[in-house]
């Protein structure tokens, strides 16, 4: 018999009765036809026989929940999964096993997700996880296998992956990429590289940091020197802080009952170099005797200024010809303040809109979400729309009542007319929303997609709870 090309060949090819035997070629175009749709003998050995899922500690949500997600994912709202997957971790469980190569494939589609999914993998979805590069992320290894023994081939990576890199690196071994930047500091000749290090230190960042950073002060490119100043602004305790600190208090006095600067302080003359190194290189932003103030401010918990001034510091704060620089500088450290809340009253008199909403992406989501509820009312609908898109749901309570009250009293946009808002019906919390659904469907009559988007989020809630309501 002959092989399957040479017969083919031999078969379209000049193939007549006189050269050909046609039935032999016709018996090898079945038999050889046939053997290519065949499946391949197995091998004799070297097979390597993958090791079991191990068993799970955590029950496994209801299966139903599953064909939920898969709605979920077709709405393609990362806020709705993030949902789905808060709402199973909640109850105790974890993912159905016929979930886990859709929750794999959506958190390395939306890295921004990947946190709460892991949350709800088990140990099989971290078992899958491990057969496929790309979902490495979930099952607990680095997407750079090599992790960064090299830092300058680390380096020439493309941005994306040196960023990934380097997460994954500091987010498993701190003190070992501390230790790989600091000896390599001195070869790093592109201030970029040296930025995009001092940057990966935020991830995890701790006291044991600070010598770096402080070291970093003094770089000759600004925009590395000023990641350090960010960073140690941030960092309690932190030496730059307690020379703000210092500096305030021999800066600052009331004066006939008003917050004034001293003349014999540090701020009643031109600034020392130790102070400058500790300010940002951006123009003169933190430059003259307010900026300078501003400087201060943001490197030291707000309740310094309560320390200073007593119970009288807000309105001391607000009638000050300082204020607006010593207000700005108490908002860029509201995410150091014991009690954010406190100062946001006195914080939004002097900031724009667009300071505050700033303001809001650094905080905690918990209090994000109360400090929106504070300052919905004095929010056009534009304003209040930007600032509930960068507010993770599902909203408190409280949040979603605030939220919706002020929705409710502003004219629709002209492509929502009629129509309940789409992020306080998918963010929004689900108890309130269905005890008010009556006064929504009377102001927005409208409702489709919205309604299907509450009753999905409903059957979820149902799906992992045996309360017949979700209140």
């Amino acid at each position: 018999m002959t092989g399957w090309q040479e017969t083919v060949q031999r078969l379209l090819v000049g193939a007549t009765r006189s050269t050909v035997d046609g039935e032999e070629l016709l018996a090898d175009c079945a038999a050889l036809g046939l053997a290519r749709h065949g499946a391949q003998q197995p091998r004799a050995g070297g097979i390597e026989v993958l090791a079991p899922a191990p068993a799970e500690s955590r029950p496994v949500a209801p299966d139903r929940t599953a064909g939920l997600l898969s709605q979920i994912l077709a709405w393609e709202d990362p806020h709705l999964l993030t949902e789905w997957c808060l709402a199973v971790a909640r109850a105790g469980r974890i993912a159905p096993p016929r979930a886990l190569p859709d929750l794999l494939a959506a958190g390395t589609a939306r890295t921004g997700c990947r946190p709460e999914i892991v949350e709800v993998l088990g140990a099989r979805g971290r078992w899958l996880a491990g057969m496929r590069p790309s979902w490495s992320w979930a099952a607990g290894t680095p997407e750079t296998p090599e992790g960064l023994a090299d830092l300058n081939e680390l380096l020439d990576l493309p941005l994306p992956q040196r960023k990934a890199g380097l997460r994954w690196a500091r987010l498993s071994d701190p003190a070992g990429v501390r230790r790989l930047i600091t000896e390599g500091w001195s070869g790093l000749w592109r201030a970029g590289d040296r930025r995009l290090l001092v940057t990966a230190l935020a991830d995890g960042l701790s006291a044991a940091d600070e010598p770096l950073l402080e070291a970093a002060l003094d770089d000759r490119a600004g925009a590395v020197h000023n990641e350090a100043v960010r960073l140690l602004r941030l960092l309690p305790g932190s030496a730059l802080s307690e020379r703000s600190a210092a500096r305030l208090r021999a800066g600052l006095h009331v004066s006939r009952g008003e917050l004034t600067v001293r003349e014999d302080g540090p701020y009643g003359s031109e600034p020392e170099p130790a102070e400058v190194r500790d300010l940002l290189r951006e123009g003169t932003l933190e430059s003259g005797v307010s900026g300078r103030l501003l400087g201060a401010a943001s490197g030291v918990p707000p309740e310094l200024f309560l320390e200073l001034f007593g119970a009288d510091t807000e309105q001391l704060l607000q009638a000050s010809p300082w204020a607006p620089m010593l207000l700005k500088g108490i908002a860029a450290a509201l995410p150091r303040s014991a009690d954010p809340l406190r100062w946001l009253p006195a914080v939004a008199k002097v900031l724009s809109q667009a300071d505050l909403l700033d303001i809001l992406a650094e905080l905690p989501s918990e209090l994000a979400a109360r400090a929106l509820a504070g300052l919905v009312g004095r929010w056009n609908y534009d304003v209040l729309d930007h600032a509930c898109a960068g507010l993770p749901g599902p909203w408190p309570a409280e949040t979603t009542s605030a939220v919706l009250a002020r929705y409710a009293e502003m004219s629709d946009r002209r492509w929502r007319a009629g129509r309940p808002p789409e992020l306080l019906m998918r963010r929004g919390d689900l108890g309130v929303l269905t005890r008010h659904w009556r006064r929504i469907t009377l102001r927005w009559p409208e409702h489709g997609a919205e309604h299907s988007v509450l009753e999905l989020r409903t059957e979820l809630f149902r799906a992992l709870d045996d309360r017949k309501d979700p209140a």
